[in-house]
């Protein structure tokens, strides 16, 4: 259920982001696992991007369809204000039916004229609605870490499973190899890879 913000409350809610999602249906369903987990609501919110009109084309109309359109429009207000003339009026029961014929013969020719008026421009008929490319989830930040890890997912980035992290390779190397200090071989501390220490030169002693 919405509830109007406040007058003054015109900036966008300041957190970390937790999730995003392509559908605003998911962004909600997000939301309510994380009150399903006792988690602290305040301050949580849906936040969409790149707001978009979206207009989808229904079908054509046509005369008959225009008329039909307006018949129900006008009979249903011809029985609202039969019915308002009925609760002040509790005798004039008879003359009540006039008025949803007057409401059917009324809202047929307003909706003829007004299709002979605009039929050039726009012959068909259309509904519309606001979407966003991207609706993230966001919290502040006392219980951002929390709600990530109900939620379990960080702006869509897939979780690696077990087998992924098993098999990927060391960061910066084995533990040996860090240890290692640079250019010692594994055979000992004194030997360097690849290179042989040279003999000391035998000097010999000058003749009288």
């Amino acid at each position: 259920m919405f509830q109007r913000s406040m007058a003054g409350d015109q900036h966008l809610p300041n957190g970390v982001v937790v999730a995003s999602y392509e559908t605003y249906a998911q962004a909600q369903a997000a939301v309510a696992k994380v009150s399903s987990s006792d988690t602290e609501l305040a301050g949580l919110a849906i936040i969409g991007n790149d707001l978009k009109l979206v207009e989808r084309i229904v079908g054509r109309l046509t005369w008959g369809k225009v008329a039909m359109r307006g018949a129900i429009r006008g009979l249903g207000f011809g029985a609202f204000l039969g019915l308002m003339f009925l609760v002040f009026v509790p005798e004039a029961i008879t003359s009540v039916l006039v008025f949803p014929l007057l409401g059917l013969a009324f809202g047929i020719l307003l909706a003829v004229v007004q299709h002979a008026i605009i039929r050039r421009k726009r012959d068909f008929a259309s509904t519309q609605q606001v979407l966003a490319a991207r609706y993230d989830v966001v919290a502040p930040q006392t219980v951002a870490g929390r709600a990530m890890q109900v939620i379990g997912q960080r702006e869509g980035a897939a979780v690696p499973s077990e087998a992924q992290l098993q098999s990927a390779p060391p960061p910066h190397g084995s533990p040996e190899q860090m240890e290692q200090p640079t250019g010692a071989s594994a055979d000992g501390p004194g030997e360097r890879t690849g290179a042989s220490t040279p003999a000391p030169e035998r000097r010999e002693p000058p003749r009288s």
